[in-house]
């Protein structure tokens, strides 16, 4: 690993604060309380501004920045903002006929039915407000020369049952082999795959939870890498499952399919599935490719699976959707 993938971690590790309480007894500290939450950010030819309570200082929105009570999100020209509001009282989209908007404290927390979704929404906050707020978004040097092959996901880590997807980072024209290896031998083998993805098929032998299995990358032209990941147990699958239609239901009105998205990746990082948390911002960056949200997310995530170059690549392309204007309509 070079001297800037180990800047990288090294910076991360740093920034990983302990996470803000998204709570009423954020009362009792001197901040003031926890708002709400930058989760999209369109800038088009104008400016989106975050001003804090008193007046005396503004600052740029940037993706995922915690509001607290009292600021003022202010947009000029085209650009809009969507914020979500803590305690669960949904999301606030700020544009021009909106602005400026004044984020304010949530009331106490309810009882009842929604209070274990109101408490899941929050653990989803507790992961993004953790998120690297300044990162390094340095020159990653030339691109020229052929980069070896990575795997991108799952990495060492937890998979759910229904989340079986296998990617790597490649040349788009060279032909891949494959294995997954339990403990006792190859459970599977592919050979002669294109692209850097593949799903494990409904009709291969059924993997356990529990078994620590090997996923191997056989590039003709490159060593080999391989990674590790473990299936989560059903029963647990099942309460993560149940967990995220209570998050989504804590949450009213509807929210966009990209916020939806960042909250549910959120609460699946905080529940140590980063792979599945990965799958999700990638699979909403298909829709929403021009989002600085979602490449810091997953550059954020990307950091935290181990992959430092990836990470850099995915701040740089969110910095640079934040500071390139909107070409003219």
């Amino acid at each position: 690993m070079g001297a800037r993938g180990r800047s990288l971690i090294r910076w991360c590790l740093i920034l990983a604060l302990p996470a803000i309480a998204w709570s009423p007894s954020v009362a009792n500290s001197a901040e003031p309380e926890v708002g709400g939450m930058v989760t999209e950010i369109h800038m088009g030819q104008g400016r989106v501004e975050i001003g804090s309570a008193g007046g005396e200082r503004h600052r740029p929105a940037t993706p995922l920045l915690t509001l607290r009570d009292g600021d003022v999100v202010a947009t000029t020209g085209d650009a809009w903002v969507v914020v979500v509001l803590s305690g669960g009282r949904g999301t606030v989209r700020v544009d021009e006929s909106t602005s400026p908007f004044v984020v304010t404290a949530p009331p106490p927390t309810p009882r009842g039915r929604l209070h274990k979704g109101l408490m899941i929404l929050e653990a989803s906050f507790d992961f993004l407000s953790t998120t690297s707020k300044d990162a390094p978004f340095g020159n990653l040097g030339s691109r020229a020369g052929v980069r070896p092959p990575v795997i991108l996901t799952p990495r060492d880590g937890l998979v759910l049952p229904d989340s079986l997807v296998f990617e790597w980072r490649g040349s788009q024209s060279s032909r891949y082999v494959i294995r997954i290896v339990a403990p006792d031998g190859v459970v599977i083998e592919r050979a002669n795959l294109a692209g850097g993805r593949f799903e494990y098929p409904k009709d291969a032998p059924r993997l356990v939870a529990g078994v620590r299995y090997r996923f191997q990358l056989l590039p003709a032209w490159h060593p080999p890498q391989e990674v590790w990941f473990e299936l989560v147990d059903p029963a647990h699958a099942r309460t993560i499952q149940h967990d995220l239609r209570e998050m989504d239901a804590a949450l009213p009105g509807e929210p966009s399919a990209t916020t939806a998205a960042i909250l549910r990746a959120g609460f699946l990082a905080r529940s140590g599935l980063l792979h599945d948390a990965r799958l999700r911002v990638a699979d909403a960056l298909v829709r929403r490719p021009d989002e600085p949200t979602l490449h810091f997310l997953l550059g954020e995530l990307s950091a935290r699976q181990g992959l430092p170059r990836e990470a850099m690549e995915a701040f740089a392309e969110a910095r640079f959707l934040l500071s390139a204007p909107a070409p003219p309509r």
